[in-house]
């Protein structure tokens, strides 16, 4: 509503004849513990039929693509069944298993 005149605390020097110990911030280095990653090659089986690129399980710059190599696929005849499509239905008949019930013969009478 109206202005008030705050006091604002501004550091001054003062002179004093005698020694003052002084606080002063000191950076503190705290030692961490990083992974580090050492690469190794290992052979890898692969038992695939085209090239495969080797990935790394860490991720290094590659200045040069590895492939392995692997032989060519070639063709093999396999006899294989597939679906014969028919425009007219086809009817098979089976026999259906059916049992017979007998019952016993007696006459009925005319009246009673």
């Amino acid at each position: 509503p109206y202005p008030v005149e705050v006091e604002k605390h501004v550091p001054v020097e003062v002179k004093v004849p005698y020694p003052v110990e002084v606080e002063k911030k000191v950076p503190v280095y705290v030692e961490k513990k990083v992974p580090v990653y050492v690469e190794k090659k290992y052979p890898v089986h692969v038992d695939r039929p085209y090239p495969v690129e080797v990935k790394y399980p860490v991720h290094v710059p590659v200045y040069q693509k590895e492939y392995v190599e692997v032989p060519k696929p070639y063709a093999v005849h396999v006899d294989k069944p597939y679906p014969v499509y028919v425009k007219e239905p086809v009817y098979v008949e089976k026999p259906v298993p059916f049992t017979v019930l007998v019952k016993k013969e007696h006459k009925k009478p005319f009246f009673g």
